[in-house]
């Protein structure tokens, strides 16, 4: 499932609401995301950051007050842009766009939501629900499949996939698809972006959100809200992973 493919509730459940709560909490944080070091909300703890071949970096994270959910922000270098929830099964929930906090959810309960075990258990998961995205009901389709490749990033341990997503609107009407190849992390029960190409009518735009780097706690740079891969005009200096199949 594309990190953020759903980038995008109303009836929010207990976990919802508290994820509206931290949410709020971390449109404070973000505002102050222009420092040198991501901080994250109180009651919570970073676990892992990517840096990725697009110039962004993300910073991965858990919350006490909503267990099992898994939080990330985006970073470019403007500074923080992009919020987002999943649950332990690496359903989408919700995200938000930094810093205007515009919001999309996902309805629940979803017709059939995704699961990252069915995934890893089979090599195929498929999904179809709906979200609310700028007042607009919009319905997702689409699969994640196993193509049988592994990868190792930075030391990582990654399994590929393609997947395909379809998004309509209230009447029934293709609006755009996603189509590509990316990760998925056993260990984080996570996708990680990768190749990716949007088509809308007669509009196409592929990207490459690869991650080059993983870093934990400790390890220098850890905190650091600064991406360092294909910035500015010229590439960075910095090598890319190493990337194996």
């Amino acid at each position: 499932m594309i990190q953020a493919r759903h980038p995008a509730r109303p009836a929010l459940t207990r976990r919802g609401l508290a994820a509206a709560g931290l949410g709020m909490a971390v449109l404070v944080a973000a505002s102050a995301a222009r420092a040198e070091d991501f901080v994250p909300p109180s009651n919570c703890t970073a676990y892992l950051a990517v840096q990725s071949r697009s110039c962004t970096v993300s910073h991965h994270y858990t919350c006490a007050d909503s267990p099992g959910d898994l939080w990330r922000m985006d970073f470019d270098e403007a500074g923080a842009f992009y919020l987002g929830l999943i649950n332990d099964e690496a359903q989408w929930v919700e995200s938000r766009g930094l810093p205007d906090g515009s919001l999309s959810r996902t309805i629940f309960p979803a017709r059939d939501e995704s699961s990252v075990t069915t995934l890893l258990e089979t090599g195929y998961d498929d999904w179809d629900f709906d979200e609310i995205r700028d007042g607009e009901q919009i319905r997702v389709t689409g699969f994640d499949r196993l193509t049988g490749e592994t990868a190792v990033i930075d030391g990582e341990e990654l399994l590929r996939t393609e997947f395909e997503t379809q998004y309509y609107d209230a009447a029934g009407l293709l609006i755009s698809t996603t189509t590509g190849r990316e990760y998925v992390s056993a260990t984080h029960r996570r996708f990680f972006s990768g190749i990716r190409t949007w088509r809308s009518g007669d509009q196409e735009d592929t990207t490459d959100s690869s991650p080059a780097e993983f870093l934990y706690p400790g390890d220098p740079g850890f905190a650091s809200t600064q991406p360092r891969h294909n910035c500015g005009p010229m590439l960075s200096a910095l090598p890319l992973a190493e990337d194996h199949a």
